[in-house]
């Protein structure tokens, strides 16, 4: 990799030609000189303004500026150059989806991106995920199934899948999918914590009480678990004085 001297060396030399200016542009973006690569990618699409790798980079970098609207308008001008390529119809996808919250938006140039490359994992996560804020559940969950196909421990896919069936109401399928994350990630707080909301919905009151002390012994511990679980432990308190009433 170069080094800064040689960057600004580059710079100074001011390029002539487009190739020039798009090989100094990846530099500075290499090196986060961000504004520096802007006005190089500018320069080189002056040369060659359908240029699809020149367009799709000055999308990049003014992405990473967080200037989302300009970044959009360059990753559409890269997509129209190369309507079958990807990762400009992914990258618009993804902005509209994680920065600008347009889940509608975000699917029409996921589902683009996810004819050119359908078994990518990362289109039908994302497709997913828009399903679920949108809520729709089974659309969320289709997809999620299908990132599973294609990455078969996936953490995400899997808890994700736990949130659509507890909101559909299977809580059975809901539980089963917090279990296969929990084998992923052992301890991981928000898989526990469903797991033990699941039990209390199902009244499964020793479960409760299950999760709960897991929570606590990894140092968990939060005045929602403890209600929980104090509630747990008076409800069968209550069931075992009830058995011993009945046996008299």
């Amino acid at each position: 990799m170069a080094s800064s001297d040689t960057v600004y060396r580059h710079l100074e030399c001011r390029p002539d030609s487009y190739q020039g200016w798009y090989n100094q542009a990846r530099q500075l973006q290499a090196h986060s000189k961000l504004e520096d690569a802007l006005y190089s990618y500018q320069r080189a699409l002056e040369y060659h303004p359908n240029d699809y790798f020149a367009w799709y980079h000055h999308g990049k970098v003014l992405e990473e500026l967080g200037q989302y609207p300009s970044a959009l308008n360059s990753f559409h001008q890269a997509g129209n150059l190369q309507p079958n390529n990807y990762w400009a119809w992914y990258s618009i996808g993804y902005i509209l989806q994680e920065k600008l919250a347009r889940h509608t938006e975000a699917m029409i140039y996921l589902r683009r991106a996810l004819v050119n490359n359908p078994q990518d994992y990362w289109i039908n996560y994302r497709l997913a995920k828009s399903y679920f804020y949108l809520r729709k559940y089974i659309h969320a969950l289709d997809f999620f199934h299908h990132a599973l196909k294609i990455r078969p421990r996936d953490y995400w896919s899997l808890y994700r899948c736990g949130e659509c069936w507890q909101k559909i109401g299977n809580l059975t399928s809901a539980r089963h999918s917090y279990l296969e994350a929990l084998d992923i990630k052992n301890n991981d707080y928000w898989v526990i914590f469903q797991l033990m909301n699941i039990a209390e919905k199902q009244c499964l009151y020793s479960e409760v009480i299950m999760w709960g002390k897991i929570l606590l012994d990894l140092d968990f511990e939060s005045e929602e678990i403890i209600s929980k679980l104090a509630i747990a432990y008076r409800i069968l308190n209550k069931s075992e004085e009830l058995k011993g009433e009945s046996k008299k």
